[in-house]
């Protein structure tokens, strides 16, 4: 828990003025992460944003619009006074019905129209929304977002939640586990808030059942949970050792799981490096963790892949490169700058590839699973979709945090700006070779193509701008880009200040997808809100709206035709959050840490949640609304119990703590008043 008036680092954006009816970005300048906000204190000095209008109350933001490849501009929309937009509401509309008219037939014409009077005929878009996005080439300045789509998802689809390891199980050093990185990383003062570790955590290790019957309640299809290396195999070093505990601890899981037919999709690496090896070889920063991870993993398909038939080798590997190895944020801890990030994502690389070609060869015949990894990104949409250097920085951005991965495993190489960019920044600090490694031939034939599903992960949006930054502030992934992150203020207010609901992104996000890869088979594998916490809240209404907002869009993207078989909200309960520790909260059932039985509590999610699995859609208006009132209602019931909550702690301190201590003191008083009663008789 937060108490109050802790400072969080990271900084809401000011509002626009209400003497201004258009948007005025600020901006979001990362210096050295994707979490770090600063507000630049003149954002007028850059171009503001130009292309969001309101049209009789209906957001618009489309200067542009595109039918195959011809574009017609429809208005320019930028910085107004209230007292000036009546005059640029009446040009912009009559432009765009002027332009609907250029091609009467074309379905896209009717809906533009359409949605500029202010007016939304459902019937049409559904007859639209198959259209979006076919071309080959992903369409930056095609940005129709419509209206709340209802209708449902396949009969086969996938519904669950997520969680990892070290973030819920504790036991950290019980039962022959061995030491992770982030055991080691945590235990080091100043590296987590309030010096907070994952040694306990939600004690998960302990209360299977326990969690079991939340995963019931929600009736999901599958759970997704990662595997702890050192827990298995405590150095790291298969030829070593292998924790036969630890093998029964994940075999009980495995079984009570699948008697309750709920799918296990098991992660092998979230990020619980084995001590040993990081000591021993710096971890990721070494080609040996190749062998050493592939090891890892024929041990889990030998021991697990008969009853597991989804595996993700890796989650998120952008955050174990650029925050575990160029700002030190999370464990390691390293600040290689420039350098180490590019160096442990070309190693886990391989490791993937190695793993599915493992598994390919020896077990694929015998199992019949599917390997898969985890990528992780934010969505980066073009400030104005009319500067073509904006666009490119979008495209930047996605290159840079999920075409890095991607790429390489569909196509058998690092995506060609990339190699470009770090290249040419490379040569001009004097290097005389690129600091991006690169394949041999060799290499990019093994690695492409070793991906059977690819898991999309994704929280929120940034706008993207065009920036260059010079060679000579030195080597770092962020300067590298040559881009500029913002946020629009006029986002919800997010309960956790860097994580801004833009449902609209995740859309296009998938389309990205789509588009790129050729449309693989595609499981949602992280998407979820948090929350920084000052007191137990457990009407989260915010996270509802997060939640179908955010599986509305992937719904809209599945009848663009992209290749959607599940989703996976993050996360199943409240958890230790890296270097934020304990408080964010992402979870749908609060736990209260305070408690030594970390008690889970539903929040309102949870209600609507389980009525999202069961309806497998969005019905109609009147029915999801009544899953937001049932929700919201049956949340203030359990609050006021979990208000009760503290008092019952603090009886517990009185009768653990406060009792033996005033009774011990009691004792000597006695003694000592005893002794003085001795002397005067003697």
């Amino acid at each position: 828990m937060i108490p109050g008036g802790v400072q969080c680092r990271r900084e809401r954006p000011p509002l626009l003025s209400s003497n201004f009816r258009r948007l005025c970005f600020v901006f979001w300048a990362p210096s050295g992460s994707r979490k770090d906000n600063r507000i630049l204190k003149n954002p007028r000095a850059h171009n503001p944003a130009t292309e969001i209008g309101r049209i009789h109350g209906h957001k618009a933001r489309v200067p542009i619009k595109t039918w195959g490849r011809s574009s017609v501009r429809l208005g320019h929309c930028g910085l107004i006074s209230n007292q000036q937009h009546n005059s640029q509401h009446n040009l912009f509309l009559h432009e765009s019905i002027a332009c609907s008219k250029l091609r009467e037939s074309s379905w896209r014409d009717l809906i533009f129209s359409l949605e500029c009077h202010g007016r939304h005929h459902d019937s049409v878009k559904d007859l639209l929304l198959p259209l979006q996005n076919e071309e080959s080439d992903f369409q930056w300045t095609q940005t129709d977002r419509g209206s709340f789509y209802y209708g449902k998802f396949p009969p086969t689809f996938m519904w669950g939640v997520g969680s990892s390891a070290y973030q819920t199980e504790g036991a950290w050093d019980m039962d022959g586990k061995g030491k992770s990185i982030w055991d080691v990383f945590t235990h080091k003062k100043g590296r987590v808030f309030m010096n907070q570790t994952g040694d306990s955590s939600c004690d998960g290790y302990y209360k299977v059942k326990d969690d079991l019957a939340l995963l019931k309640e929600l009736n999901v299809s599958h759970y997704r949970l990662s595997i702890s290396w050192p827990r298995i195999i405590p150095t790291g070093v298969r030829a070593e050792y292998v924790n036969e505990k630890g093998i029964q601890y994940y075999n009980d899981l495995i079984n009570v799981l699948l008697e309750n037919r709920v799918v296990p999709v098991i992660t092998l690496y979230h990020w619980d490096l084995p001590q040993n090896l990081q000591e021993k070889f710096c971890g990721w920063q070494n080609v040996s963790m190749v062998t050493y991870f592939n090891d890892y993993a024929n041990l889990c398909f030998e021991k697990f892949g008969d009853r597991v038939k989804h595996w993700i080798t890796f989650n998120s590997p952008w955050s174990v490169a650029v925050e575990g190895f160029e700002t030190g944020e999370h464990a390691p801890g390293f600040k290689l700058s420039g350098t180490g990030a590019y160096k442990a994502a070309h190693n886990m690389i391989k490791a993937h590839s190695k793993v599915w070609h493992t598994y390919n060869k020896n077990w694929r015949n015998k199992h019949k699973g599917m390997v898969g990894i985890s990528l992780t990104t934010e969505w980066g949409e073009p400030v104005d979709i009319s500067n073509q250097k904006d666009i490119e920085a979008a495209e930047r951005f996605v290159q840079f945090n999920f075409g890095w991965f991607a790429n390489p495993l569909y196509n058998g190489d690092y995506p060609q700006i990339m190699k470009e960019y770090i290249g040419q920044k490379s040569a001009q600090q004097g290097l005389g070779v690129s600091r991006l490694p690169t394949f041999t031939s060799q290499e990019k034939s093994y690695i492409k193509g070793t991906c059977d599903f690819l898991g999309v992960g994704h929280f929120t949006t940034r706008y993207i701008t065009n920036r260059n930054f010079p060679a000579t502030q030195g080597p770092s992934y962020f300067t590298d880009r040559d881009l500029t992150e913002l946020v629009d203020p006029k986002w919800p207010e997010p309960e956790s200040k860097w994580l801004y609901s833009v449902p609209w992104g995740f859309r296009r996000l998938l389309n990205f997808v789509k588009t790129h890869y050729g449309n693989p088979m595609v499981f949602v594998t992280e998407n979820g809100m948090s929350e920084k916490m000052h007191c137990a809240q457990l009407c989260d209404e915010w996270r509802i709206q997060y939640l179908k907002g955010y599986t509305n869009e992937m719904l809209k993207a599945m009848k663009d035709g992209v290749n959607v078989q599940g989703y996976t909200a993050w996360s199943l309960m409240d958890k230790f959050e890296w270097d934020e520790g304990f408080s964010e909260r992402f979870g749908l059932y609060y736990v209260e840490f305070r408690n030594k039985n970390k008690p889970r509590y539903p929040k309102a999610s949870v209600q609507f949640y389980k009525k999202l699995i069961s309806a497998n859609g969005f019905p109609n208006v009147r029915e999801v609304e009544k899953w937001h009132r049932i929700s919201t209602e049956s949340c203030s019931t359990i609050n006021q119990l979990l208000a009760a909550d503290p008092l019952v702690s603090h009886m517990e301190m009185v009768t653990e703590i406060v009792v033996p201590t005033v009774c011990t003191l009691c004792i000597l008083i006695s003694a000592i008043l005893l002794m003085i009663l001795l002397r005067r008789q003697s």
